[in-house]
C-alpha cells in the first residue's frame, strides 16, 4: 500500500473512534511531540510478577508452564531449560496477562 493510499485510508475513518495507525502513522489527535506509551512498556511498568507461556497447536492459544515470578530474569531461566521448540514458541507474561516480551 502506497503511503498517499494510507493516508486517505486513515482519513476515511470516523476520527472520534480509536484506531491503531496504519504503517506506524500517528494517532489522530496526537500532538507534535508527543509520546504513546506501548503495550510493551504498559506491561512492563504495571507488572508485579512474570510467568512463561508456551504456544499451543492444538489449542491455538498460549499455556502458562511456568510459576509467577519476581523477575523478568527469573523467567529468562526458565526459557533456557525449555526444548529448542518450546523456546521459539515461548512468551513471557505479565501476572495481569499482557505480553511482556517474546514473539
Amino acid at each position: 500500500m502506497s503511503y498517499a493510499k494510507a493516508m486517505k485510508h486513515v482519513n476515511n475513518h470516523r476520527k472520534d473512534k480509536y484506531r491503531q495507525p496504519v504503517l506506524g502513522m500517528p494517532f489522530y489527535d496526537l500532538k507534535e511531540g508527543e509520546h504513546i506509551e506501548s503495550c510493551s512498556s504498559v506491561a512492563q511498568r504495571t507488572a508485579t510478577g512474570y510467568n512463561v507461556r508456551v504456544y499451543n497447536k492444538e489449542e491455538r492459544k498460549y499455556i502458562q508452564v511456568s510459576d509467577e515470578f519476581k523477575t523478568e530474569d527469573e523467567a529468562i531461566d526458565i526459557i533456557e531449560t525449555l526444548s529448542q521448540y518450546d523456546q521459539l514458541g515461548s512468551r513471557i507474561y505479565s501476572t495481569e496477562g499482557m505480553h511482556v516480551s517474546g514473539w
